[in-house]
C-alpha cells in the first residue's frame, strides 16, 4: 500500500527549459553583489542554489560559461542604450560639439544609471569579479569597453 504525499514534504517544482540556467545567473549576480565576496565558486552557488554542482554543468559546461552569460547580458543592455543615444548621427560625424557633449552627458548617466542597479555586473566590468578566473572573460569585457570608449570619442569629436 503507497502512501500520498505528506502536505510537509517539500516538493521541487520542475522549472521549465532555460528557467534554471537564468535562474543561475540571477543568482550569480546576486551573490557578485555582496561585499566582501571575493570569489565565488561553483560549491557556494550550487549550495545557495540548493543544488549539486553537476545540476550547474548541466546547464554550463564551466564556471567561465557562466561569467560569460553575465557578460552576454552587460554587453546587450549597455551598448544597446549607448549605441541607441549615439545614433546615426554620430557614427557620421555630423554633431556640432554641443549635440556630442550632449550625448556623451546621456551615455555616462545610462552608465551610471546601470551601475547603480547593477553592482555586481560592475565587479565584472571593472575587473574585480573576473580576477582568477579565464583570461578570455576579462578580454571580453575589455572589447566592450573599448567600444563604449570608441562611441564617447566619436560623440566628441567635433564636426569639421
Amino acid at each position: 500500500m503507497t502512501t500520498a504525499p505528506s502536505s510537509d514534504t517539500p516538493t521541487r517544482k520542475r522549472l521549465k527549459p532555460g528557467e534554471r540556467r537564468a535562474q543561475i545567473l540571477q543568482t550569480l549576480a546576486a551573490m557578485l553583489q555582496e561585499p566582501g565576496n571575493e570569489r565565488i565558486t561553483t560549491a557556494a552557488l550550487a549550495k545557495r542554489l540548493q543544488v549539486s554542482e553537476a545540476a550547474l554543468y548541466r546547464h554550463f559546461a564551466s564556471k567561465a560559461q557562466m561569467f560569460e552569460g553575465l557578460l552576454d547580458f552587460i554587453e546587450q543592455t549597455v551598448l544597446s542604450l549607448v549605441q541607441q543615444i549615439a545614433g546615426e548621427e554620430a557614427v557620421l560625424g555630423t554633431l556640432t560639439l554641443e549635440e556630442g557633449r550632449a550625448r556623451a552627458a546621456r551615455i555616462a548617466s545610462v552608465l551610471l544609471q546601470f551601475a547603480e542597479k547593477n553592482p555586481g555586473m560592475v565587479r565584472m566590468m571593472v575587473g574585480h569579479a573576473l580576477q582568477g578566473e579565464n583570461e578570455r572573460l576579462q578580454a571580453r569585457m575589455n572589447q566592450l569597453l573599448d567600444k563604449v570608449e570608441s562611441t564617447l570619442r566619436q560623440c566628441l569629436r567635433p564636426a569639421v
